[in-house]
């Protein structure tokens, strides 16, 4: 090849270079172009599957040289042609990463061309990723295989069997097809494998515990955080500058609610404990039944893993509460079902998991003490949260988050992903109207609207310290609107709750102004109110001793005529 050859070529490589990042965003590695046939060819032919018309020209006049070269000059010392004419050139981009995103809620599609050494080397993955490695031309010619669209890490309640459910059924909507799960060597790891606009991609799915979630996406190596439980303020602080406020409305998508179901074997007669005699239970303090009045048996504890979010919840709501420590003699398990399987194999066991997971277990009535009557984890009490171990459900995004990954958490907490939610077992944020007996202690005329009237299945609480809703109340509004647009007959009426903090006319005049904070967003929003009442700090569903206990206890509860 000539020196006017090869300035020729040279310039037609810029040129490629500069439309391909410019129309595309591919980077064109130079030294690995000059270097190596293999790399080159793939990039010549995967770019020319583009079908643009000017990239078409200068891969048809880069070919031409290429061709003529290989045919006039001898290989030298194994090296290939280009590589004698070009040693000089090195300009060294490790990988050509190519990234598009695709309109219309589809994913980002990522083609990576990997150097190819040998026809066993290993894909090598980076950030949104799949590298595609290429076996010489000779052997088999180069495909495109699945790329990734999106990484979701975190909480094995929801990875379990929700994840998998709400994502195809968001994949369902945009028009994919071809599902198929793939798993992964570790139990908790798997891929959903589907095509999308005839082509092919993939989502990551790992469940090892709420806490991964947060610390993958800070490693770049998650887009989704699923947790069983609210980020933590030191999480939020350690997102915030580069992915954004993950306590934020924006961030944090509450896609459903699950109890926190206490579980002993169905031949078990303990039927209801308190808060302080589960802390007892779980540190070992009551070691045998005979203390709680059952049979004269050591007590055998199963206890959700370290990593998990419902570990978290439990130690939060029982042990720290009370001051104690999980027992060293407690067995732990990744799994809830596999907790829950165990129980159902021993009469003297005890275990904690998530409402989907009682299964062929008894769960048993909790109360928060003496001032509270114990509560049995259903669907309804549950989803007002007044079971004394009910929880949230989370899904987090960065701010930066592109779109599909976006629409996504917006499907989860939409309504035909609360349905989906129902069906796999957890509680559904859609509203349903349920028949509640008002309690013996009630105030008169909260009786009477019991009597007359039913309860919404759901409950505004507000932010710590304000009058401000939560981000879950921001979002119940909506769902209100929606209820009361498809029954327009209905009259709401706002009934609020404080603690006990504070004398009693304090506490009725705080709760009745929780109760027309609701009314004057819902008035804001065309809903005329036809009652609001506050009744102070009766009816409590939470011990008020404690600083969780005092939160859930100021709340605004919605009846209708």
């Amino acid at each position: 090849m000539t020196s006017a050859h090869q300035q020729n070529f040279i310039a037609q490589l810029k040129q490629l270079q500069n439309l391909a990042q410019s129309k595309f965003g591919i980077d064109i590695a130079t030294e690995k172009f000059i270097n190596d046939d293999n790399y080159r060819d793939l990039v010549l032919n995967e770019l020319g599957l583009l079908g643009d018309s000017e990239l078409n020209a200068v891969i048809s006049a880069l070919k031409q040289p290429a061709a003529a070269a290989t045919q006039a000059e001898p290989k030298t010392d194994g090296k290939k042609p280009l590589a004698l004419i070009f040693t000089s050139i090195t300009a060294a981009i490790a990988l050509g990463v190519a990234s598009y995103t695709m309109f219309a809620g589809k994913p980002e599609v990522v083609v990576t061309q990997a150097p190819v050494q040998s026809t066993e080397q290993a894909p090598v993955q980076t950030q949104n990723t799949t590298t595609v490695s290429a076996a010489p031309a000779a052997q088999v010619p180069a495909e495109v295989q699945a790329q990734l669209a999106f990484r979701i890490h975190g909480s094995n309640t929801i990875g379990e069997k929700l994840a998998p459910a709400l994502i195809e059924g968001y994949l369902t909507e945009q028009g994919a097809s071809d599902f198929e799960w793939q798993q992964g060597d570790v139990a908790v790891e798997r891929e959903l494998h589907y095509r999308l606009a005839d082509k092919p991609y993939y989502i990551e799915l790992h469940a090892h515990g709420s806490s991964t979630g947060f610390a993958d996406v800070k490693a770049a190596e998650a887009d989704v955080a699923m947790a069983s439980r609210k980020v933590k303020d030191k999480e939020v602080a350690s997102l915030k500058e580069q992915y954004g406020d993950f306590s934020q409305v924006g961030n944090e998508h509450i896609i459903g609610l699950d109890g926190l179901a206490v579980i002993v074997n169905q031949n078990n007669p303990i039927s209801h404990l308190t808060t302080q005699q589960l802390a007892d239970i779980f540190s070992g303090k009551i070691s045998n039944w005979r203390e709680l009045g059952g049979a004269s048996a050591a007590i055998n504890l199963y206890a959700r893993d370290a990593k998990s979010g419902t570990w978290d919840t439990f130690k939060n709501l029982v042990l720290k509460k009370h001051s104690a420590k999980l027992s060293n003699n407690a067995q732990r398990f990744e799994s809830s079902s596999e907790l829950s399987q165990l129980v159902s194999q021993d009469e003297h066991s005890i275990g904690f998991i998530g409402l989907n997971y009682i299964v062929h277990n008894k769960a048993v009535a909790i109360s928060e003490g003496e001032q509270t009557a114990p509560i049995y984890p259903t669907r309804f009490t549950i989803g007002t949260e007044d079971y004394a171990l009910s929880r949230r459900l989370y899904l987090y995004t960065p701010t930066t988050a592109n779109m599909f990954v976006k629409n996504f958490a917006h499907y989860a907490i939409s309504y035909p992903g609360q349905e989906i939610v129902a069906d796999t077992g957890l509680i559904s944020q859609n509203i349903h109207v349920e028949q509640v007996q008002a309690p013996l202690t009630a105030p008169a005329l909260y009786k009477q609207y019991a009597s007359q009237g039913q309860r919404l299945s759901l409950t505004f609480r507000f932010e710590f310290g304000s009058g401000q809703l939560d981000n879950k109340g921001k979002r119940d509004l909506q769902r209100l609107l929606g209820f009361l647009e498809e029954h327009p007959q209905k009259r709401v009426v706002l009934m609020g709750f404080s603690d006990n903090s504070g004398d009693d006319a304090k506490n009725k005049t705080l709760s009745t102004q929780r109760a027309r904070s609701v009314a004057t967003e819902l008035n804001a929003r065309g809903i005329q109110v036809f009652d609001t009442q506050g009744f102070g700090e009766a009816l409590p569903v939470a011990n008020n001793s404690s600083v969780q206990g005092r939160e859930r206890n100021r709340r605004v509860e919605v009846w209708v005529l």
